[in-house]
């Protein structure tokens, strides 16, 4: 695949995803018990980016380039295949954690690796910028989590109220980051 990835640390254009195609239809999810154990039910739903979500979207990006985060945009021309936002500014008891608050490839581009790729350049971003550990709020999808937990993420061991208090049915899983890990 001939692809462009860039690390953007400046304020993303409102054009960005404009040739994005966010679409995702559930109908498996994971929730946790009060053990903390992850557990499959049944959920139908859609998740479908109109143009005032797209907006949306941008603007929270450029908040979290301005607190010092960094958006990983993957590229073939002019159409973007897939980004990932990581929030600059520190979380948890202990400042361990980076937000890795969007990660998404486009609905045509699925299953190609970039995923994979987005993951490994954001935990790369957030070594550079001192993180212990990436914080997700993810999409509680059966699919989304294989996703997470194929790349080695866990359950949170802390829950960052923030995060969780936005949007309370999402996983909140955790990611070690190694200081040797280095961008593919």
């Amino acid at each position: 695949m001939n692809h462009t990835i860039s690390l953007l640390t400046n304020q993303i254009a409102p054009d960005f995803l404009t040739t994005f195609e966010r679409f995702q239809e559930t109908h498996r999810i994971y929730a946790v018990d009060s053990n903390g154990k992850l557990y499959p039910k049944d959920e139908h739903y859609i998740d479908e980016w109109d143009d005032a979500k797209k907006q949306q979207v941008i603007d929270i990006l450029n908040y979290y380039i301005d607190r010092g985060g960094v958006v990983v945009a993957i590229q073939k021309g002019e159409t973007l295949l897939g980004f990932a936002g990581l929030n600059g500014q520190p979380l948890g008891t202990e400042a361990q954690y980076l937000n890795l608050g969007f990660i998404h490839v486009s609905r045509s581009n699925r299953g190609q690796g970039i995923g994979k790729v987005l993951f490994e350049q954001v935990c790369q971003a957030a070594v550079d910028r001192g993180a212990k550990k990436l914080y997700i709020g993810a999409n509680p999808a059966v699919d989304t989590y294989h996703f997470y937990e194929a790349m080695g993420c866990k359950v949170a061991e802390e829950i960052v109220p923030e995060i969780y208090e936005e949007e309370p049915l999402d996983l909140q899983l955790e990611y070690v980051l190694s200081s040797s890990e280095t961008a593919s």
